[in-house]
């Protein structure tokens, strides 16, 4: 600072002025890093795997909230500083922490949270709570210390965040036998809980019912098989599931291309945007923020 003692009238160095804004653009970026780990710090992967999920969310949610709202140039550099800062704050969270390991995330966050720390808003979550204390009431045991109540479906609900699972997956979650698991999940399919990929044996698949998703699933799914016509089912099935999990927010292209080679990648995008399935947001040099269009949304 310098100025005049007398009149006390003081002016700030123009080094002042530089301080104060990379002051400014750390606390963004780590003010956005800590909102991102409450986002995913839920998710069943191991450390390395959510440590790379993070840094690409953050430049990711960077994108989203400063598009239009700064300079390309100011934009670019806040992306380069992200490779500075990430590596200093990230280990200071229990996220980064190496004691921390995914089992013990989940189990940490009481069921009622859940809705707070969902990656991304992918349910309908009043409507699900709804559900579950209204018509999922004469569902359930109404002991609460048998296996499967209410606290531990919701949490599995969360965990699949709207997705296919196998029957598997839910009896490995409430630590039921099998006859007892297929039960309930046909007592949750009569009751609209739940939905069925209409497959048989080993490659049968459940999933929440679509008015329970933020994304129009059961008009999007159409839509996905028509625009990827002649590519394998799978895939199509997947990249659905891949979308209907943005819950219709912006997500970088680079998401997939761990998922599938770069080439099919940019196909499949194409013609899902050919489609109107997706729009692009915005673009950073070779990287483009994409998201499902408005039209496929619940309001």
């Amino acid at each position: 600072m310098v100025g005049d003692k007398k009149t006390g009238v003081w002016e700030q160095e123009p080094k002042d002025f530089v301080t104060q804004a990379e002051k400014l653009d750390r606390a963004l970026v780590t003010g956005l890093m800590l909102e991102v780990i409450l986002e995913t710090s839920r998710l069943p992967v191991d450390s390395q795997t959510l440590r790379h999920l993070v840094k690409t969310r953050l430049k990711d949610s960077l994108a989203v909230n400063l598009a239009g709202q700064v300079t390309l140039d100011r934009f670019r550099h806040l992306l380069g500083q992200v490779d500075i800062w990430f590596p200093l704050y990230y280990p200071m969270t229990n996220a980064g922490s190496s004691k921390a390991s995914a089992a013990t995330r989940i189990q940490a966050i009481p069921a009622p949270a859940a809705a707070i720390v969902s990656s991304r808003r992918v349910l309908r979550v009043d409507r699900l709570r709804a559900w579950l204390q209204e018509e999922g009431r004469g569902l359930l045991p109404h002991r609460p210390h048998r296996k499967v109540n209410q606290d531990r479906l919701w949490e599995f609900l969360d965990r699949t965040q709207g997705g296919w699972f196998r029957l598997l997956d839910f009896t490995r979650h409430f630590g039921v036998d099998r006859k007892t698991a297929w039960e309930y999940l046909q007592k949750f399919l009569h009751a609209g809980l739940l939905r069925h990929n209409g497959r048989r044996s080993a490659a049968v698949r459940y999933a929440l019912a679509t008015r329970f998703l933020v994304v129009r699933a059961d008009t999007l799914e159409p839509g996905v098989e028509a625009a990827l016509s002649g590519l394998p089912p799978n895939l199509v099935v997947q990249v659905s599931a891949w979308l209907i999990a943005t819950g219709g927010e912006a997500f970088g292209e680079k998401e997939w291309h761990g998922r599938l080679e770069p080439l099919r990648c940019q196909q499949i995008i194409t013609r899902l945007k050919s489609a109107g399935l997706l729009e692009e947001v915005c673009q950073v040099g070779e990287s483009r923020m994409l998201r499902i269009g408005r039209r496929w949304l619940r309001e």
